[in-house]
């Protein structure tokens, strides 16, 4: 059974393509898996780091509401990141 977002059950076809997109950004980024879990539970997410590990990994599905925590908090850490470099 598929979960139910906010736009319905979710599509298994588009839950794997978030799952690798953000997997991928997160390896393409210098940022510790430590610092993004603590990021990421600060802004609203509920999954454990070990979790977190898994999903980057491609190795367990979440919510996608929490892939969109994951990504917000990635794109705000790049861009202090970022700011900081300037």
């Amino acid at each position: 059974m598929y979960s139910t977002g906010a736009d319905g059950p979710e599509q298994p076809d588009r839950a794997i393509e978030l799952r690798q997109g953000t997997a991928q950004r997160f390896r393409n980024t210098d940022l510790p898996l430590e610092k993004l879990w603590m990021y990421y539970y600060g802004i609203g997410g509920d999954i454990d780091e070990m979790s977190l590990d898994a999903y980057l990994h491609e190795a367990l599905d979440i919510p996608a509401a929490q892939v969109g925590l994951i990504a917000a908090a990635m794109t705000e850490m790049t861009e202090m990141t970022e700011g900081d470099s300037i």
